[in-house]
């Protein structure tokens, strides 16, 4: 079952963005509002996904605090890892 659409929101683009945004909802079999609607829910969502609450039991919640408060320790391996140079290939 389909909900009533009751709010508009409204946005002013360039006729390129334009053209662009209505050739990829074309490609995706949409017309322009689904598309940038769907594109826009996913983003957000995106984006909210990162900023999740975890919910955690009492006890969990002190043994992370515990975690988070103890001192670092780096063990051989990973001491070997942060002293060895980077093998990075950077494109330009």
């Amino acid at each position: 079952m389909s909900q009533t659409k009751e709010e508009r929101l409204q946005l002013r683009v360039a006729p390129a963005a334009k053209h662009h945004l209505e050739s990829a909802a074309e490609a995706a079999h949409l017309n322009l509002s689904s598309f940038v609607l769907q594109a826009a829910i996913q983003r957000a969502d995106e984006i909210l996904a990162d900023r999740a609450l975890i919910n955690l039991k009492a006890e969990a919640a002190e043994a992370f605090l515990d975690a988070l408060e103890a001192p670092a320790t780096v063990n051989d391996r990973l001491l070997d890892a942060l002293q060895r140079s980077p093998k990075v290939d950077w494109l330009d």
